[in-house]
């Protein structure tokens, strides 16, 4: 059987800083790893400048650069299209994985259900679990374990994940730009879908969460997650009798702050702009929770 290849790719935006930090301690410890993708979306800082020179002394290192910014779901989709590997691996600018952190879920990947395996970041070990709450779909961190364990969905910060089904399903979708909730949105459709994803405790990563998000202001990231939290909950769940709850919740949301209802008009819009990905749904969003909320 042919050993799959394997791409890695780390978006970028204005993170020259984070890249010169952590870029080559990324190469250096990914040895499985046969191409390195950094793809730029249109920074403006000293990124480009850095890359050109790094290229220099890493020659499987493959740097693309967008003229607008597209955030983090469309840049992360272009740049899974360009790679070459059978595996990719996803990663923020801003982690550094640990020495032998990609053997034990490439392992994990060799079951042909597995779609995708979640690093686990030291300090922060858990896997993703959802439940239905207050009329929304939410998340929680699941209690660690030692051994792998299923998961909602995997970071697109840090994981790896098996291309064709990546493109299949459609990718990251654009709904959710510029960002939050893209990585949820994808780990959800691949279980309707019928695979599974998994949580490796072994294959450990340092995330400092340093990301270039924090250039934009809070009023602006909490709007984006309020409004993403609603689309995700729009577009995964389809019982009526938990959408006709979620009614309700969004009305109580109204009465308590009629602020809220800019992030209904927000979520509409976007629900309008951006059809869903197609996928055939393998379970129903009420054997989904049954699954993935204990």
């Amino acid at each position: 059987m042919t050993k799959p290849s394997i791409s890695l790719i780390v978006t970028n935006w204005n993170g020259y800083r984070l890249l010169k930090k952590n870029l080559e301690t990324v190469i250096q410890r990914s040895p499985e790893v046969s191409e390195f993708i950094v793809t730029d979306d249109a920074s403006t800082d000293r990124s480009l400048n850095y890359l050109s020179a790094l290229k220099s002394r890493y020659p499987n290192l493959v740097v693309t650069k967008h003229k607008h910014n597209l955030g983090f779901g469309k840049n992360s989709n272009n740049a899974v299209k360009r790679a070459k590997g059978d595996y990719i691996v996803l990663l923020n600018n801003d982690i550094q994985p640990q020495p032998g952190y990609l053997k034990p879920a490439i392992k994990l990947l060799a079951n042909p259900k597995t779609a995708a395996v979640g690093f686990s970041e030291v300090g922060n070990e858990n896997w993703a679990r959802i439940f239905w709450s207050g009329g929304y779909l939410q998340h929680a961190p699941g209690t660690p374990t030692l051994k792998p364990h299923p998961t909602a969905w995997v970071s697109g910060g840090g994981s790896i994940i098996k291309k064709d089904i990546f493109l299949k399903s459609g990718g990251f979708d654009s709904a959710y730009a510029p960002f939050y909730y893209e990585d949820a949105d994808l780990g959800l459709r691949l279980w309707l879908a019928g695979y599974q994803l998994l949580w490796c405790p072994t294959s450990r990563i340092i995330h400092r969460h340093e990301s270039t998000m924090s250039q934009f202001p809070p009023h602006f990231l909490n709007y984006v997650k309020e409004r993403n939290r609603l689309l995700l909950t729009w577009r995964i769940i389809n019982s009526p009798r938990l959408l006709s709850k979620n009614r309700l919740a969004i009305w109580l949301r109204v009465l308590g702050g009629p602020n809220y209802l800019k992030i209904i008009r927000a979520a509409r819009l976007q629900m309008t702009a951006h059809p869903q990905p197609v996928f055939i749904r393998t379970l129903s969003s009420e054997s989904l929770l049954a699954v993935l909320g204990s």
